[in-house]
Protein backbone atom coordinates (compact mmCIF):
# COMPACT_ATOMS: atom_id res chain seq x y z
CA UNK A 1 0.00 0.00 0.00
CA UNK A 2 1.31 3.36 -0.61
CA UNK A 3 0.43 6.93 0.26
CA UNK A 4 0.64 8.02 3.66
CA UNK A 5 -3.37 8.74 3.78
CA UNK A 6 -4.70 5.61 2.47
CA UNK A 7 -2.58 3.69 5.10
CA UNK A 8 -4.00 6.01 7.88
CA UNK A 9 -7.05 5.55 6.39
CA UNK A 10 -6.81 1.73 6.15
CA UNK A 11 -5.32 1.46 9.40
CA UNK A 12 -8.18 3.30 10.83
CA UNK A 13 -10.72 1.45 9.37
CA UNK A 14 -9.43 -2.30 9.90
CA UNK A 15 -8.16 -1.64 13.87
CA UNK A 16 -9.89 2.09 14.90
CA UNK A 17 -13.15 3.33 15.17
CA UNK A 18 -13.11 4.20 11.56
CA UNK A 19 -12.52 8.45 12.02
CA UNK A 20 -9.26 9.81 11.82
CA UNK A 21 -8.48 11.44 14.86
CA UNK A 22 -7.55 15.07 14.63
CA UNK A 23 -3.84 15.86 13.52
CA UNK A 24 -3.28 12.52 12.34
CA UNK A 25 -4.31 13.35 8.77
CA UNK A 26 -2.13 13.89 5.96
CA UNK A 27 -3.53 17.69 5.08
CA UNK A 28 -1.13 20.19 4.23
CA UNK A 29 -1.70 21.86 7.60
CA UNK A 30 0.11 18.29 9.36
CA UNK A 31 2.64 18.31 6.55
CA UNK A 32 4.11 21.95 7.12
CA UNK A 33 3.78 21.24 10.74
CA UNK A 34 5.58 17.49 10.37
CA UNK A 35 8.51 18.94 8.21
CA UNK A 36 9.21 21.91 10.45
CA UNK A 37 9.65 19.84 13.10
CA UNK A 38 12.29 17.78 11.55
CA UNK A 39 14.03 20.17 9.86
CA UNK A 40 16.35 20.47 12.38
CA UNK A 41 17.58 16.79 11.95
CA UNK A 42 17.37 17.14 7.98
CA UNK A 43 19.00 13.82 6.78
CA UNK A 44 19.25 12.00 9.67
CA UNK A 45 18.36 8.32 9.05
CA UNK A 46 17.50 8.80 5.55
CA UNK A 47 21.01 7.93 4.23
CA UNK A 48 23.10 4.60 4.95
CA UNK A 49 26.48 5.82 6.48
CA UNK A 50 29.34 5.09 3.41
CA UNK A 51 30.80 1.58 4.27
CA UNK A 52 27.56 0.13 5.16
CA UNK A 53 27.40 -2.22 8.19
CA UNK A 54 28.13 -5.51 8.96
CA UNK A 55 24.49 -7.57 8.80
CA UNK A 56 23.89 -9.19 12.03
CA UNK A 57 22.18 -13.16 12.00
CA UNK A 58 19.63 -12.15 14.01
CA UNK A 59 17.57 -8.72 14.29
CA UNK A 60 18.05 -6.09 16.74
CA UNK A 61 14.63 -5.55 19.16
CA UNK A 62 14.30 -1.73 19.81
CA UNK A 63 12.03 -0.12 22.42
CA UNK A 64 10.61 2.91 21.89
CA UNK A 65 8.04 5.35 20.84
CA UNK A 66 7.86 7.81 17.75
CA UNK A 67 7.04 10.94 19.86
CA UNK A 68 10.52 10.30 22.07
CA UNK A 69 13.57 12.29 20.57
CA UNK A 70 15.78 10.34 22.22
CA UNK A 71 14.32 7.12 20.89
CA UNK A 72 14.16 9.04 17.20
CA UNK A 73 18.31 9.39 17.56
CA UNK A 74 18.44 5.71 17.98
CA UNK A 75 16.11 4.67 14.84
CA UNK A 76 18.07 7.08 12.86
CA UNK A 77 20.73 4.95 14.06
CA UNK A 78 19.38 1.74 13.00
CA UNK A 79 18.63 3.05 9.61
CA UNK A 80 21.62 4.46 8.84
CA UNK A 81 23.58 1.33 9.60
CA UNK A 82 20.56 -0.76 7.63
CA UNK A 83 20.75 -2.74 10.32
CA UNK A 84 17.48 -5.84 10.99
CA UNK A 85 15.43 -4.98 14.33
CA UNK A 86 11.90 -5.58 15.38
CA UNK A 87 10.28 -2.64 16.90
CA UNK A 88 8.16 -2.78 19.99
CA UNK A 89 6.29 0.05 20.08
CA UNK A 90 5.42 1.56 23.70
CA UNK A 91 4.11 4.60 23.17
CA UNK A 92 1.77 5.89 26.22
CA UNK A 93 -0.82 3.70 27.31
CA UNK A 94 0.31 0.28 25.65
CA UNK A 95 0.51 -2.79 27.39
CA UNK A 96 4.15 -3.01 25.71
CA UNK A 97 5.39 -1.26 28.67
CA UNK A 98 4.58 -3.04 31.19
CA UNK A 99 6.33 -5.86 29.49
CA UNK A 100 9.23 -4.09 29.10
CA UNK A 101 9.27 -3.40 32.66
CA UNK A 102 8.75 -6.73 33.34
CA UNK A 103 11.78 -7.94 31.27
CA UNK A 104 14.01 -4.98 32.19
CA UNK A 105 13.35 -4.25 35.72
CA UNK A 106 12.32 -0.53 34.64
CA UNK A 107 10.58 1.04 31.98
CA UNK A 108 12.79 3.71 30.29
CA UNK A 109 13.13 3.92 26.53
CA UNK A 110 14.88 3.78 24.08
CA UNK A 111 15.73 0.76 25.16
CA UNK A 112 17.87 -2.31 22.77
CA UNK A 113 18.47 -5.62 22.77
CA UNK A 114 20.96 -7.73 20.68
CA UNK A 115 20.41 -11.47 20.73
CA UNK A 116 23.77 -11.32 18.94
CA UNK A 117 26.13 -10.59 21.24
CA UNK A 118 23.34 -10.52 24.43
CA UNK A 119 23.80 -6.67 25.28
CA UNK A 120 20.86 -4.91 26.31
CA UNK A 121 21.07 -1.25 27.14
CA UNK A 122 19.16 1.87 27.65
CA UNK A 123 20.68 5.71 26.59
CA UNK A 124 20.48 6.35 23.57
CA UNK A 125 23.97 8.33 23.33
CA UNK A 126 25.31 4.73 24.27
CA UNK A 127 22.81 2.70 22.33
CA UNK A 128 24.29 4.49 19.35
CA UNK A 129 28.03 4.36 20.14
CA UNK A 130 27.21 0.29 21.24
CA UNK A 131 25.38 0.03 17.43
CA UNK A 132 28.51 2.07 15.93
CA UNK A 133 31.34 0.04 17.47
CA UNK A 134 29.58 -3.31 16.83
CA UNK A 135 28.00 -2.79 13.01
CA UNK A 136 29.31 -0.22 11.41
CA UNK A 137 31.72 -1.01 8.73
Amino acid sequence: MYESADIIQYLVDTYGTGETPSGLGAGTANVVKISLALLPRFGKGSRVISGGSKVPSKPLIYWGYEASPFCRLVKEKLNELELPHVQKSCARGSAKRKELQARAGKFLVPFIEDPNTGVSMYESAEIMEYLEKTYAA
